[in-house]
């Protein structure tokens, strides 16, 4: 239950953070509150705190630097789409069609569900 609870302060200071981002008086400087990327890779980092010996990022098959950049220069910056939700998007390399598209992350990466608000929801304060 403890874990559950830590996911869900993890995603609510995750999504506070993000929203801090966005309306920052300096964001026609910087597009990155709520990129793509952001709430996904936070998940991530969270399985790694937790379980720090699981292959989690090899698990989402990253991309080699040169597939990374022609993805950069095909689709622009990841801050240019917003992502609210820990769904990843991925985006087709060439020399694919279409656009980014949603998928689902890797089951180890969807076992720990954060709590649902309610009776226990706000026990820590």
């Amino acid at each position: 239950m403890l874990i559950l609870r830590a996911l869900s302060i993890f995603m609510d200071v995750s999504h506070s953070f993000e929203t801090l981002q966005s309306d920052w008086p300096f964001k026609k400087l910087t597009n990155s509150g709520y990129s793509a990327e952001d709430l996904v890779s936070n998940l991530i980092g969270f399985y790694r705190a937790v379980e720090p010996s699981g292959q989690h990022i090899q698990l989402c098959e990253p991309v080699n630097k040169r597939i990374a950049l022609e993805i950069w220069d095909k689709y622009g910056a990841v801050g240019d789409m917003k992502n609210y939700t820990t769904v990843p998007y991925v985006y087709p390399i060439s020399p694919a069609v279409g656009g980014p598209m949603s998928a689902e992350l890797p089951y180890a990466l969807t076992t720990i569900k954060p709590a649902k608000e309610g009776i226990y929801y706000r026990e820590a304060k």
